[in-house]
């Protein structure tokens, strides 16, 4: 495989475990030996060169991946608030909330909940505007009644 296309790779695993950019760019410096501009700039061109090689994996594939990733770390966040103290249960319960917050968004969903949510205010624009539409008709009517005097 090319240098570039695996050091890009590379860049996109560690970028997903949680790495900064810093971090990313110093590892990755060493291991290519190549120059951290190189790498800066990667992550400045990641919007033209990320969706090639993204294209390059089945996606269905790497969502189930996820997905049991996620749903093996929920389960370990639910052994772990049954089993913790009161104090600690907050912690244990913001994780497993964060997790399926990821899982939704995962699955699609998310988007689903935006529909509707855009929907609802499309909806509530239209209502808005009407009310406005008869209240500039109302103030349109009584000017004319006043100019009209």
């Amino acid at each position: 495989m090319n240098e570039v296309v695996e050091r890009r790779l590379e860049f996109l695993k560690l970028e997903a475990k949680g790495f900064s950019l810093c971090e990313i760019v110093k590892l990755l410096s060493e291991k290519y030996q190549t120059s951290e501009r190189n790498l800066y700039y990667d992550a400045e061109t990641r919007d033209t060169w990320q969706p090639v090689l993204t294209q390059i994996f089945d996606l269905d594939k790497v969502r189930l991946i996820l997905i049991n990733r996620y749903d093996f770390l929920y389960r370990q966040a639910s052994l772990h608030f049954q089993t913790a103290s009161e104090a600690q249960k907050p912690i244990y319960l913001s994780k497993m909330v964060d997790i399926t917050d990821h899982m939704v968004s995962i699955l699609g969903l998310e988007t689903l909940k935006e529909k509707q949510d855009a929907q609802r205010r499309a909806i509530e624009i239209d209502n808005e505007l009407a009310k406005n539409e008869i209240l500039l008709t109302e103030i349109a009517k009584h000017r004319g009644i006043l100019s009209g005097k």
